[in-house]
């Protein structure tokens, strides 16, 4: 079990990305993507040009790294330093994330919040951001089309550029939700944004945080206006990866004083001491479980935090698969959302369709004979190969009567069964059940007299 990431994951993240993965020719270009995509080359070019951060080199940000990762869960990253004076971090990579750190994110925040920024690119790590993120950025500065060729414009459509952008700007959040839940409070995070949006170390004045988050109500409140304020914001910041400062600290504010943060931290602390049972957040609905196989559902609910048992369902009802789930309850209940809370040793029961054996449907129909065909199989064959047949299933009552309407000794159909009868029956189908006391009747045609 690892750390449950929908702790703090913003329910907009979730949806924009879901949205992005559903447009049509995104699928398509993220395979094309990763035939190309090459991590190692990426580590060579840090390596190369960026100053990497160890324990022998400015080793007090590598400090600040340890304790996060181990708080999010997440091995430790590679972490390098650039020469830029424009203050940023990001994070990059796939099975093995780094984090780049800027100069000019170190000449404007002061060390006490570098951690702060360190836990936010680790929220991205968390909620597994990378793969895409790593994607997104190369489309918005188009080396996808130098990895991928001309024929990649026609993949790079308006929505999947459109949809990106925005699951990057919600992305953010979920990150800041990280930063935020490391530290215990918004305070951090917002000034963070504050000093980003212009507050530096060069400047003396005290940051009013009061007055900066007064910003952000006014922004929400303008864009909410009205339809047409709506569309300005979309046109000036629509292709924007990151979401605006204010919103960002507002975000951060709001959700610190929700219920879902207090349980958030009440989670880490407890998955921190290895607590027995504590509540943790459902990744998904009943629905997302359905007809996938009871095994691989069997992992991915031990992956979130609950163990799980499984029991056979006989009843085929609908088109379940052999081994697909047919229910997941969790306390005997169904109507359980995602994002919901359960404590970890709730009472979680996966149902599969598993297909009775022959040999257990046989023992529900003791001193019963099960046909291995329907009616329609035995009329035209040779009556006594037919005998055979009904003789191999247990039927000991078997009666022969000869319908004597041949005229010629060459005739196709002398011999041939032209009508059966089992308990009176005329029409059967195959898997019908008979007591092994019915009468069987086999009529078939012979020479006239």
């Amino acid at each position: 079990m690892s750390l449950n990431y929908n702790i703090f994951l913003h329910e907009t993240d979730k949806n924009a990305l879901n949205a992005l993965k559903s447009i049509p020719g995104f699928t398509q270009l993220l395979k094309s993507y990763m035939k190309v995509w090459n991590e190692k080359f990426f580590y060579m070019q840090n390596m190369s040009t960026l100053v990497h951060i160890t324990d022998q080199q400015l080793s007090k940000y590598k400090d600040m790294l340890i304790p996060i990762c181990r708080k999010l869960d997440i091995e430790v990253p590679d972490l390098f330093l650039q020469l830029n004076p424009y203050p940023n971090s990001y994070t990059s990579g796939d099975t093995k994330p780094f984090i780049v750190m800027t100069s000019g994110l170190l000449e404007t925040l002061p060390d006490r919040l570098i951690p702060t920024i360190l836990a936010h690119e680790c929220g991205h790590i968390a909620c597994h951001h990378v793969l895409y993120r790593t994607m997104g950025q190369m489309i918005l500065n188009g080396a996808l089309f130098t990895l991928l060729g001309k024929g990649v414009s026609a993949l790079l459509t308006q929505p999947i550029r459109a949809a990106f952008y925005y699951w990057m700007r919600c992305s953010e959040f979920s990150a800041d939700r990280a930063a935020v839940l490391y530290d215990g409070s918004p305070d951090n995070m917002m000034e963070v944004c504050a000093r980003l949006a212009g507050f530096s170390k060069a400047i003396d004045e005290p940051i009013n945080m009061e007055a900066f988050m007064q910003q952000a109500e006014e922004y929400r409140k303008l864009v909410n206006e009205n339809a047409v304020n709506k569309t300005m914001e979309f046109m000036a910041f629509g292709y924007s990866t990151h979401p605006l400062n204010a919103v960002r600290a507002y975000e951060a504010s709001v959700w610190a004083s929700s219920e879902q943060f207090t349980k958030a931290v009440n989670y880490c602390e407890a998955y921190q001491r290895g607590d027995a049972s504590f509540e943790i957040p459902l990744f998904y609905n009943e629905k997302h479980y359905l007809n996938r196989n009871y095994q691989e559902v069997l992992k991915e609910l031990e992956e979130q935090g609950l163990k799980a048992t499984s029991v056979r369902s006989k009843d085929k009802n609908g088109t379940f698969k052999e081994g697909g789930v047919t229910s997941v309850s969790i306390d005997d209940s169904h109507s359980y959302k995602e994002d919901d809370w359960v404590r970890t040793d709730a009472k979680v029961e996966v149902a599969y369709y598993q297909p009775l054996t022959d040999e257990e449907i046989a023992r529900e129909h003791p001193g019963q004979v099960c046909m291995p065909e329907n009616y329609i199989y035995y009329i035209g064959k040779d009556y006594k190969e037919v005998e055979m047949e009904l003789m191999k299933t247990g039927l000991a009552d078997i009666t022969t009567i000869p319908q004597k309407d041949i005229r010629k000794e060459n005739d196709r159909a002398l011999h041939r069964v032209s009508a059966l009868r089992i308990d009176g029956k005329t029409k059967f189908s195959k898997g019908d059940w008979f007591d092994i006391a019915s009468d069987a009747v086999i009529i078939y045609h012979e020479m006239a007299d």
